[in-house]
């Protein structure tokens, strides 16, 4: 299979980036710090892609079809949740513009977009599969804590993007399936800072996560449903 990995240079990108590839598919990865697309030495496509950036998902999508006539999975890892600039919220004083800008745009937006623009490759595989990883936070019934505003309302947002997406291609593409995946809590730049108060045995290696995720790619890529399946990392349902 061709497969591309959204955000593939690092954290549990890299990790599905490196289980597959042992699998024998072809892999192409995706980060900002890359350049035009080349197979490296170790058998991997890689190439450069800004997904919050229109003209870079664009020539992405140029350069991919120069070399494949189709994409069968695509994986969206990327996902923001704090920076040098800001941490999550804790409370409505601490909301600001910026934070939810960012949070909307890498979160959510980003992801329809860049779907939009890698249509024709998605759409001309035999069992296209599009997986992007979401969050158990981005539950509006499982919301029992607050805070974290801008990071839950831009899953929330991305959840209800590709549903929307979902019906629509039902429609027009029914053999095109999505998958939003709940990855766990994993050992990643992101949870860094939240990890000195979890419970022991909680948090996950990379490695780990990636094999539980595509587990879950593999058993539901032809799943029944004409809306994604929002599930977690052991194939629980998380509502919605």
């Amino acid at each position: 299979m061709n497969i591309l990995i959204i955000g593939g240079h690092r954290g549990i990108g890299s990790a599905i980036a490196n289980k597959l590839h042992n699998d024998q598919h072809q892999i192409i990865k995706t980060s900002r710090s890359y350049g035009d697309l080349e197979l490296t030495e170790h058998g991997f496509w890689q190439i450069h892609c800004d997904i919050t950036n229109e003209d870079s998902t664009h020539t992405l999508s140029q350069q991919l079809q120069g070399q494949f006539n189709h994409i069968d999975w695509l994986i969206n890892c990327v996902g923001i949740l704090h920076s040098d600039e800001f941490m999550p919220e804790k409370s409505l004083n601490q909301l600001n513009l910026n934070q939810l800008n960012q949070n909307y745009m890498t979160n959510a937006v980003s992801h329809l977009l860049l779907i939009k623009t890698l249509k024709k490759l998605i759409i001309h595989a035999e069992r296209p599969l599009v997986t992007s990883v979401s969050a158990r936070i981005g539950s509006i019934e499982d919301n029992h804590l607050g805070g974290w505003y801008a990071y839950r309302m831009s899953k929330a947002a991305l959840n209800m993007g590709l549903k929307t997406l979902a019906i629509e291609w039902h429609r027009k593409h029914p053999k095109v399936k999505f998958l939003l995946l709940h990855p766990g809590t994993t050992d990643t730049d992101l949870s860094a800072p939240f990890q000195r108060n979890l419970p022991k045995g909680q948090l996950q290696t990379v490695e780990l996560t990636a094999e539980l995720l595509v587990e879950q790619m593999i058993k539901n890529q032809d799943h029944s449903s004409k809306y994604p399946l929002f599930i977690d990392h052991k194939g629980q349902s998380i509502p919605w």
